[in-house]
């Protein structure tokens, strides 16, 4: 009899990543914000919205996302990537820690 996938309960979801990864991406994202946005930023606040505060569009996101993704040398998943994992720079720096892999 052929295997089954495993439930949902046991899918293969990444663990949550230490607080050293999660400072390298939020590190990554302060880095890049300003070349996509064009500007100089004194500080990039936690909860600053992509959108509202800095006025991002769909394909500015896009365009930081790829950006972050070579920073980094990582890959992020976007297949699962939500409006809500792209409204601030926390929600951003959280889905990245649990969807990446590093490049080889």
């Amino acid at each position: 009899m052929p295997e089954s996938a495993p439930p949902a309960s046991q899918s293969t979801t990444p663990a949550p990543a230490g607080p050293e990864v999660r400072e390298r991406i939020r590190r990554g994202i302060e880095d890049v914000l300003p070349r996509v946005l064009g500007v100089d930023l004194a500080d990039v606040p936690a909860n600053a919205c992509f959108f509202d505060d800095y006025g991002l569009t769909s394909s500015g996101i896009v365009e930081l996302v790829l950006d972050i993704e070579e920073t980094l040398a990582i890959q992020v998943d976007v297949e699962h990537l939500s409006i809500d994992d792209l409204r601030t720079v926390d929600s951003l720096t959280d889905y990245v820690a649990g969807h990446h892999a590093d490049e080889d």
